[in-house]
């Protein structure tokens, strides 16, 4: 389930941390994994130029599509992969590559036995035990490096908390913290509607509920086991809402797990014949169970649902090419930085990547102004999410609304975001608070 955590509590996530969490949960078995360190922190500083580094990223590319392989970017611009039945063989055409890279740089000329300064290799199998006290260094170094984050008051999630935390929310009704948001399709003519609806749990509503002393996403393993337990309660609440509050076509975003459980085969019998699903998983899931995520796409696809890669953005598209996972969606998160990417030639991969995605399969994400908006257009991406869109379909509500003169747009907009509760219950006219009205572009 999708999680929203507010800005003020919301822990800083470094990729040493999933690193960290991932080697973890690979303890149970870690059979047949191998690690890859490349440290290209070592690089003289000439070398570690912005436009080598993205090369770098790439050249993982086969790697990861071929095998059950996971890449990591540390803070310092080492990577670590991490993948099951690597071949040595495969391992080595890549590191000759970066030595190829990066030839001028004393770093890659010599191997001191098995001791490269360049990178190390690691059986997860032998080594296990080594690796992750590493992982647990590179954790540390990395705090280290960013300095102190922690939320006042709180405390790490564990095992005993998690227990807690679980049976207070299985005592809950947890309508009154799902929200929900607008994913707009906009035609040629700039005439905007609904094309779906996403349904999330506010993680910071529920926090304040349930946890006021604990910080639930402390810890990403159990933070994953309470998300499960969570997709189950919410796909039960949501057969439950009122009629009004179904849209014509909704998406939630789910754990692979969740996609194999009877309580979701449960969801799928409702939904038959009543609305069409998006499901929306995260590009982390997908590595980490590429046979879950197919098996989950085509039993969607059986039943004439979709399937969505959420959580995108130029960055992760350099190293990761969607289009290879047959989703029909991709949820690209907008930054103010990508129309001067996209025209420059070191973004010729971005661009070039999102073709082949192709634009009237990406949603424009996290859209919180017009630019962003007017951008996505030009480049013919027609579907678009964010807080820009909420406020203009909350405007154009109350201009529709006879009754919304004691209303503000920050009051329409918070009432026609929730499912349940006391903001939706204030609202003076709440036939007008599932209304969801056509809009126009500025430009059209």
């Amino acid at each position: 389930m999708a999680l929203e955590v507010a800005s003020a509590g919301r822990e800083y996530v470094t990729q040493e941390k999933l690193l960290f969490d991932t080697v973890e949960r690979l303890g149970r078995d870690p059979s047949d994994w191998m690690a890859m360190q490349v440290y290209l922190s070592k690089l003289l500083p000439a070398n570690k130029v912005e436009a080598k580094l993205r090369i770098a990223f790439r050249m993982f590319d086969q790697l990861i599509s071929s095998f059950r392989s996971q890449i990591f970017i540390l803070s310092n611009h080492d990577i670590v992969v991490l993948g099951k039945d690597m071949r040595l063989s495969d391992i080595d055409e890549v590191i000759e590559k970066l030595k190829n890279l990066f030839n001028l740089d004393p770093l890659t000329f010599y191997d001191y036995g098995n001791e490269s300064q360049f990178y190390q290799w690691y059986e997860l199998t032998y080594n296990y035990s080594d690796f992750f006290e590493l992982c647990r260094q590179m954790v540390s170094r990395a705090d280290t490096r960013r300095g102190p984050n922690v939320q006042q008051g709180a405390v790490q999630l564990t095992p005993r908390s998690l227990a807690n935390v679980l049976k207070a929310v299985s005592a809950t009704d947890i309508s009154p913290f799902i929200q929900r948001q607008s994913i707009i399709g906009f035609t040629e003519k700039g005439r905007g509607t609904l094309a779906f609806q996403e349904f999330f749990v506010s993680m910071s509503d529920l926090e304040r509920a349930v946890a006021t002393d604990i910080r639930l996403a402390g810890s990403r393993w159990l933070f994953d086991h309470l998300c499960q337990m969570l997709d189950l309660r919410v796909l039960d609440a949501i057969k439950r809402l009122p009629q009004a509050c179904i849209p014509r076509t909704m998406s939630l975003n789910l754990n692979l797990t969740t996609l194999t459980t009877p309580g979701f085969m449960s969801f799928l019998d409702w939904c038959h014949g009543r609305l069409p699903l998006v499901v929306e998983v995260q590009s982390g899931d997908i590595f980490n169970d590429f046979s879950a995520y197919f098996q989950a796409r085509d039993l969607l696809h059986s039943r004439g649902h979709r399937i969505l890669i959420d959580s995108m953005n130029h960055m992760s598209l350099r190293m990761i090419d969607p289009s290879q996972f047959g989703a029909d969606l991709v949820k690209l998160v907008w930054a103010g930085e990508l129309p001067a990417l996209l025209k420059d030639v070191s973004g010729s991969d971005v661009r070039a990547c999102l073709q082949t995605i192709g634009m009237q399969r990406i949603v424009l994400a996290r859209c919180d102004n017009e630019k962003s908006i007017m951008w996505g257009i030009e480049q013919g991406i027609t579907m678009f999410q964010g807080r820009f869109l909420d406020s203009m379909m909350a405007a154009v509500t109350m201009a529709k609304c006879e009754k919304s003169g004691g209303c503000s747009l920050a009051q329409c907009t918070q009432r026609r975001g929730v499912v349940s509760g006391r903001a939706r219950s204030e609202c003076p006219n709440p036939p007008m608070v599932d209304h969801q009205p056509d809009i126009r572009t500025m430009g059209k």
